[in-house]
């Protein structure tokens, strides 16, 4: 297959002239507020503070908040590694090197300042009950999981004969099944055998061993996640901008897709997709989309969008409340004090 550039990717224009991975700068942000309960979950005004800027392509952020832990994980998909970020000590690499392949013919990839960009590295993690960081190697088309040792096992690779072609997020529902969602369909690899890749993309459970493909008619299905009382799984749907919600049935498949919330309806043009995404404690939908991070209630109505300096990919609740926002732009890393805890791994 030829080398998919996906041009929704494209991203911010910002600057990355002075590049300072450890340095902290505060940059007053605000809340375009759609409904007055919003003010309950953000307060008046809420404080972006940018955390580490780089040239890459920044993802799928996780808080570890396990015994002697505290600490956030995210994703470099340009870079081929994932980043650690403490407040002691900063940036330093956590994973280096999860893209070992010779192929990256297929690999997706964007432009930005009239530059092209690879991805062969990994994006969405989380954390399984142990606390072991699970994610995927979206470059290579499997699914990951970083042991205590810090060695690194397949979880998953391949449904039905063909590797898996770009998985992007993934979430735990409380039975130990693993939800993932693959980006896209019909990629080619000669590191695999056979190389041809599935021939849809799709929204996947793992558990027990055995994968079951639960959806596979979303343009782009990327980021996901429970309701509070898992009875429902929101699936974001980048390329049309659509929020999908699904009903959990109790053997845990799928069922009743239908549109949760369309993006592409509001007639936003400001950058920013429905990429990554998290559940509050009180079930409202925290995603990315157009000129920041969109909440949404449960009922579906945009209650408000916290405005940030770039587009933002993916988004974690962290600290030991959990009601500290850890955000990812394609470039930076951010982090904001709100109101209400978030759900977490």
């Amino acid at each position: 297959m030829r080398k998919l550039t996906i041009a929704f990717l494209a991203a911010t224009a910002l600057s990355l002239a002075a590049v300072d991975l450890t340095a902290q700068t505060t940059a007053r942000g605000g809340v375009e507020r759609h409904d007055p309960s919003v003010d309950a979950l953000v307060g008046a005004e809420v404080k972006v503070e940018k955390l580490a800027e780089q040239d890459g392509f920044f993802e799928g952020p996780v808080w570890h908040r396990g015994p002697g832990q505290g600490f956030l994980t995210f994703s470099d998909v340009t870079q081929n590694r994932i980043f650690k970020w403490d407040q002691a000590s900063g940036l330093t690499t956590y994973i280096d090197k999860v893209f070992t392949g010779k192929d990256t013919s297929s690999v997706i990839t964007f432009e930005r300042n009239g530059r092209m960009y690879q991805q062969p590295g990994p994006n969405g993690q989380t954390l399984d009950k142990e606390g072991r960081l699970v994610f995927c190697a979206m470059g290579s088309g499997k699914i990951m999981r970083r042991e205590a040792n810090g060695s690194l096992t397949i979880l998953v690779s391949a449904y039905n004969g063909h590797h898996l072609n770009a998985p992007n997020d993934l979430v735990y529902k409380n039975d130990g099944a693993l939800y993932f969602t693959d980006i896209r369909a019909n990629s080619r690899t000669t590191d695999e055998n056979p190389p041809e890749g599935v021939p849809h993309t799709g929204v996947y459970r793992f558990k027990d061993g055995q994968l079951t493909l639960l959806v596979s008619d979303l343009a782009t299905p990327n980021g996901l996640a429970f309701s509070p009382d898992e009875k429902v799984l929101y699936v974001n749907d980048i390329r049309v901008r659509k929020v999908m919600r699904y009903d959990v049935n109790a053997d845990g498949t799928l069922s009743n897709g239908r549109v949760f919330f369309d993006m592409m309806a509001t007639g936003d043009t400001r950058l920013g997709n429905p990429d990554g995404m998290r559940i509050d404690t009180s079930g409202n939908v925290w995603t990315g989309g157009p000129g920041g991070i969109w909440i949404i209630s449960p009922a579906g109505k945009h209650l408000g969008t916290i405005v940030t300096p770039e587009r933002i990919s993916n988004l974690a609740f962290g600290d030991a409340d959990g009601m500290t926002v850890y955000a990812t732009g394609p470039t930076q890393l951010f982090r904001m004090r709100v109101n209400v805890a978030g759900l977490r791994p």
